[in-house]
């Protein structure tokens, strides 16, 4: 077994983590263990010299305290595989705890699986004798559905090509960072990953924490300064809200991308780098190229390869049911260990599967989630633990339903009545069409013709899902919402 050790104050950040080691595929291999301050830290790197450290930053008060700890290890001769991480991620704070030692940075706000998968890699690129399961890894438990999983294995075709740009569009909260952190977790180990949001920097910064700048460059540079950019040189870097750049950036992102090289912000020469790009969007970078606001010639080379994110509204009843059921397993793994599991009734999935989600997506069902389980009964979401403002959105659309079903009112062509009940909605639909339940009713109709043909024993699921070319988890969700019973 392997031996790592996690410093850190906050109980609840340390509890999660736990959890994730106890049950994460990728780290079966490894010991994990805490400690809550420096002294309890320093006490058990001793009794129980680890092979890895987690180290938090900032705890005790202090936002540099694990910098130090950092330092003093290294110092006393710690020679095992440390990662820092923070919420402070800046290019100077990396790039110092590199310096001091660090072999790995990670924001903190990433999924507890993503912990454990990069803990696992780190080591493994430290030491290629530890246990690894494969060279990639699942998508993260929160995020599921076809449309990701149809993402991953883009994203390792375009790893293995020469594409040096892509570009991620998509609504607020559809998925783009989880693309983003997709990738990473695909890139050989030790491969750098730079991320900044240029949202989050005034437009007169960006353009510094990007490239760099030289000492006096402007008021208040007081020493000289690498950018995250060269920071990722043989790397990927990473730019959230790419809209967000303004002209002057974008034109040294252009140049970078064109040359494969940095100038910092006041200097006169510039420096050759190997970095990727990977940018994201939820804005039409086409019209803001209209309206002068986005360089066109920058977006055509960050089209290297596009990646369009679908909104969950878009995706379909059976992936939208995958994400909610995805969701409660994130939700279970946060509890502690002596709570009892979530549960969800049918009619309550029914509602989140059919709201429209255009406000937030995936992010905004999932907030709803964790506020349904606060006045969750015994555990079990249900429409009583809805907000009401959902509730009321799904009566309006019902009624809304309900009128142009009285408009229908003349059948189309008459139903024989030789077809099941639930086949005459196919010839004698009411609009608008409820596809799902057309395709459930088509699917049952033809599960009971086999199932008079090949006898009792049949179907199993292994035998459904290869008869209607879907999956076991498909063919088991098809069977169970039409009440058929399964092996």
């Amino acid at each position: 077994m392997t031996n790592v050790l996690h410093l850190d104050d906050d109980a609840l950040f340390l509890h999660r983590c736990s959890i994730s080691f106890k049950t994460s595929p990728h780290v079966a291999h490894i010991n994990y263990s805490t400690a809550n301050s420096a002294e309890e830290f320093k006490s058990k790197l001793a009794s129980q010299q680890p092979q890895g450290v987690l180290l938090d930053l900032s705890f005790g008060g202090k936002a540099l305290k694990g910098l130090e700890v950092l330092r003093e290890i290294r110092e006393q001769g710690y020679q095992g595989s440390v990662m820092v991480m923070s919420a402070l991620s800046t290019s100077d704070i990396i790039l110092e705890c590199m310096r001091a030692g660090a072999n790995d940075f990670l924001s903190k706000g990433v999924d507890e699986s993503e912990l454990t998968f990069r803990v696992s890699r780190l080591l493994q690129s430290v030491n290629p004798q530890l246990p690894v399961r494969g060279t990639t890894r699942n998508l993260p438990a929160h995020i599921t559905g076809r449309a990701m999983r149809d993402i991953q294995q883009r994203l390792a075709r375009v790893l293995n090509s020469s594409v040096r740009s892509l570009l991620v569009s998509g609504e607020s909260g559809s998925g783009k960072e989880m693309v983003a952190d997709t990738l990473r977790s695909l890139l050989p180990a030790g491969s750098p990953f730079i991320s900044i949001n240029c949202a989050a920097l005034a437009a007169s910064l960006i353009e510094g924490e990007i490239f760099g700048h030289e000492k006096g460059a402007f008021t208040g540079a007081t020493h000289s300064k690498i950018g995250l950019y060269e920071a990722a040189d043989g790397g990927w870097f990473f730019l959230d809200e790419v809209a967000r750049l303004s002209l002057p950036a974008q034109a040294s992102l252009l140049r970078a991308l064109e040359n494969g090289e940095v100038r910092p912000v006041g200097g006169t020469r510039s420096k050759k780098v190997h970095v990727k790009v990977i940018a994201a969007t939820n804005e039409s970078l086409d019209r803001m190229v209209e309206s002068g606001e986005f360089r066109a010639d920058l977006l055509s080379r960050l089209r290297g390869y596009e990646i369009a994110l679908p909104p969950l509204r878009a995706r379909s009843h059976l992936e939208r049911q995958e994400i909610v059921e995805a969701l409660l397993d994130r939700l279970n793994a946060s509890v502690p260990v002596d709570s009892s599991d979530f549960r969800i009734t049918n009619s309550c999935m029914a509602v989140l599967c059919g709201l429209p989600w255009d406000q937030g997506n995936i992010r905004e069902l999932w907030q709803t989630i964790l506020a349904m389980s606060v006045d969750a009964s015994d555990g079990v979401l249900s429409l009583e633990s809805l907000p009401p403002r959902l509730l009321q959105k799904k009566k309006a659309e019902s009624q809304s339903t309900e009128a142009v079903q009285q408009i229908n009112e003349t059948p189309l062509c008459p139903a024989p009545e030789i077809l099941p009940e639930g086949l005459n909605s196919i010839l004698n639909p009411a609009f608008p069409l409820n596809f799902e339940n057309l395709v459930d009713s088509l699917f049952e109709h033809l599960l009971d013709s086999l199932q008079r043909i090949a006898g009792e024993e049949f179907p199993s699921q292994r035998l459904v899902a290869q008869m209607f070319s879907m999956t076991r988890h498909e063919a088991t969700q098809r069977m169970a919402r039409t009440g058929k019973s399964h092996q």
